[in-house]
């Protein structure tokens, strides 16, 4: 069964993880925990991203609960797109917006390649890459969701390079255009109406991912998927996935809040890369479980990615489900 998909393209998206974590927690039950989220649980997913792994949970059945679920990035855009799609009448507004830029963009198409700043400021691109910096410059706070926002977030992440998502020191989105020709998923209406459904009974919030943890209760189910460790080859440092301001010492804080969240019965579910270097990924969990007296399983999973690294070529890189709990 094809498991529900995000509304939004994501760089190192979740939706094959999550097929692989559904598998592994019905047939190896790591740790010999049952990892459902059932009446009386929550779930928590405090790196929400496209939200393509709670997606793919609660479309499955492993979140079965009656109670919310609590979604939080510190993405201001993302969280607002998300926040309208969940609104279904907020939803009626965005469709009719995104189906007809996704008409005028098929017209206008990409801005030609080495054109002066001036023509390509002019592009529709471009034009829409200003008015989201708008709301995003002014940090506009709203008595309820903004459509116009989700419109240009979601139109932007379909029509940039690569579906990335990177801000400047400023803020601001700086993605360039990609060069998708008449691209046909800028208005998805089956899968927006799909997530639409699916976020039913979530709380959805701009929020630290130490404060989303804090609220963690026992019984509850914590899914984490921050920026990916770095990985190390000699004297360099790369990550596709990495950002400023998550290093090492954050991937070691957030095993450490992982592991104390495990330790009052909080389920714990981490990813990541399995990164060579000094420490590892395995180790910061080992660590962090054997501190604070928890249990610990790192179930390799058959996804990898390629990452790429000036002086190294094209770099495959597996990955690891980690799976904490008291």
């Amino acid at each position: 069964m094809a498991l529900a998909s995000p509304f939004l393209k994501w760089a190192g998206g979740k939706h094959r993880v999550a097929a692989e974590l559904i598998d592994i927690t019905n047939t190896i039950r790591p740790l010999n925990t049952d990892w459902n989220v059932t009446p009386g649980s929550r779930y928590i997913e405090p790196f929400l991203g496209s939200g393509a792994m709670y997606f793919a949970l609660k479309d499955s059945g492993l979140i079965q609960t009656k109670h919310h679920s609590f979604l939080s990035d510190l993405n201001p855009a993302l969280i607002n797109a998300m926040q309208v799609v969940k609104d279904s009448d907020l939803l009626s507004e965005l469709v009719p917006k995104l189906e007809k830029w996704q008409q005028d963009y098929a017209i206008s198409g990409p801005v030609e390649k080495h054109v002066p700043d001036s023509i390509r400021q002019k592009g529709m691109y471009y034009k829409k890459r200003s008015e989201l910096n708008e709301y995003l410059a002014n940090k506009v706070e709203f008595s309820r969701p903004c459509v116009d926002l989700a419109a240009l977030t979601i139109f932007l992440n379909k029509t940039c390079f690569n579906g990335l998502w990177r801000m400047n020191r400023s803020g601001l989105f700086n993605v360039p255009e990609g060069d998708y020709v008449k691209p046909k998923n800028i208005c998805q209406h089956e899968i927006l109406y799909r997530c639409n459904a699916l976020l039913e009974k979530t709380k959805i919030e701009e929020l630290d991912w130490v404060d989303s943890i804090k609220r963690a209760k026992r019984g509850d189910l914590v899914y984490l998927d921050p920026p990916y460790m770095p990985l190390r080859i000699g004297q360099q440092v790369f990550n596709t996935y990495f950002t400023e301001g998550f290093s090492e010492v954050e991937q070691i804080k957030l095993a450490n809040e992982a592991a104390k969240a495990a330790s009052r019965g909080v389920r714990v579910i981490a990813s990541n890369h399995d990164a060579l270097g000094e420490p590892t990924i395995r180790e910061i969990y080992g660590n962090a479980s054997t501190v604070n007296g928890i249990g610990c399983e790192i179930c390799p999973i058959e996804v990898s990615r390629n990452i790429s690294c000036k002086g190294h070529g094209r770099v495959k890189v597996n990955e690891v489900l980690i799976f904490m709990f008291e």
